[in-house]
């Protein structure tokens, strides 16, 4: 397993010799580095505050069983630091992979401090959650909603190809690695691509430094006290990874191949998707592209769409699932979008409905030879939530024409 550069097709990704790379490295290691002490602050100790401004009655109300709302308070601060352990783990396999010295990079880590966003601090909370949906046993329903119908034509199509690992496939938009590392582990040479720094430094941790199987216990629902049944099913506590992803890979063999070599057969790299697949030579293009929740994130549906016919081989199948939660709607011209880095303002923006988007990904030469609706899934959804949100995402099989 390998973290590459941000283009297969250019030299090693130096993010130093930027220095606006540079600050989004160190903002993201700070957010993770200051997690236990933002979740303290903002989930129990405002709420301690609040508490003992009440009056002395009403204080007494909540100390009763069955509410014990000062324990409810004790027990979240609990919550927090086997979070936090999570969370400053990947602050460490991180600090280490990019080789940051951290007494003379900005002047230590306690420089750091300020350099986090409340946005930097939002991610680490949702990096955290979706450990639920893409790292634990809970989330495999999801997975299954989401991964299933990728996985399945894989092995339709590709299933009886004696050497798999001839069959390259590459998932852009991979978040934390949980698909392409399913699709390595099925046989096929697997490639993920992110751009979110937050979304990579947990990818790498979860994939490349784990010691086992459940190594971690995490609360993904406790960054809310909104719409929960109970305080169990709030508190309530999942083990990640539910597979090591190192032995799994390891003990995995195809006939061909009865010992793949790691970082050929799985990678994930890093970068803007259309900068990263622009130019690819002929060796170096996929069979396949597998896109789950992706395309929405687009300002400019169609430049998506030209560079995932380019990064194909003749013949190639794109396969898509999700929803058209079009990322860009309201936000300025100007604004870039947090997963990707696209820039709306480089081209302009536009939203399509689905009857379009499949018109549009037959004029930009795909045929397309397989659409399903109507299959509904959340999205790091909590199944026990009062509040929940379902998507009814669409799937398509395209061959570049």
């Amino acid at each position: 397993m390998s973290t590459n550069g941000v283009n297969p097709d250019e030299e090693e990704f130096d993010p130093f010799s930027d220095p606006e790379e540079l600050k989004a490295i160190t903002s993201t290691l700070s957010s993770f580095h200051l997690y236990r002490r933002a979740a303290h602050q903002n989930l129990t100790h405002r709420r301690r505050t609040s508490f003992f401004a009440l009056s002395r009655p009403h204080q007494e109300l909540l100390k009763q069983s069955p509410i014990n709302y000062l324990r409810t308070l004790d027990d979240v601060d609990r919550a927090i630091e086997d979070n936090a352990v999570l969370s400053e783990a990947i602050f460490r396999s991180a600090v280490d992979g990019f080789g940051i010295d951290l007494e003379t990079t900005g002047g230590g880590i306690q420089e750091w401090d300020d350099s986090a966003s409340d946005s930097d601090l939002d991610k680490v909370r949702s990096t955290i959650k979706q450990f639920y949906r893409d790292w634990s046993v809970e989330g495999k329903a999801e997975r299954e909603a989401c991964y299933g119908g990728i996985m399945k034509e894989l092995e339709e199509r590709f299933g009886g190809v004696e050497d798999k690992t001839t069959i390259r496939v590459l998932v852009p938009g991979a978040g934390l690695g949980r698909l392409a590392f399913d699709i390595a582990v099925a046989g096929y040479t697997s490639q993920g691509n992110e751009f979110s720094y937050h979304q990579l430094m947990a990818s790498n941790y979860i994939l490349n430094h784990t010691a086992s199987a459940n190594q971690h216990t995490i609360h993904p629902f406790i960054s809310t006290f909104s719409n929960h049944t109970t305080r169990a099913s709030h508190l309530r506590s999942i083990q990640i990874p539910d597979v090591h992803p190192t032995t799994l890979l390891t003990q995995h063999t195809t006939a061909a191949a009865p010992a793949p070599d790691l970082p050929e057969q799985f990678s994930m790299t890093a970068g803007d998707f259309r900068q990263s697949y622009r130019n690819l030579t002929p060796q170096q293009k996929f069979n396949v592209c597998a896109t789950v929740f992706f395309i929405d994130t687009a300002p400019n549906l169609i430049s998506y769409l030209e560079t995932i016919h380019n990064l194909l081989v003749d013949n190639g199948v794109w396969i898509n699932f999700g929803p058209l939660l079009w990322h860009f709607e309201g936000h300025g011209a100007d604004a870039k979008n947090p997963k990707n880095g696209e820039d709306a303002s480089a081209d302009g923006k536009f939203e399509l409905c689905l009857d379009e988007v499949l018109a549009l990904v037959q004029m930009c030469g795909f045929k397309l030879e397989k659409v399903v609706t109507g299959a509904k899934t959340g999205y790091v959804g909590d199944e026990k939530s009062m509040l929940r949100h379902e998507y009814e995402g669409a799937f398509w099989v395209a061959v570049k024409v």
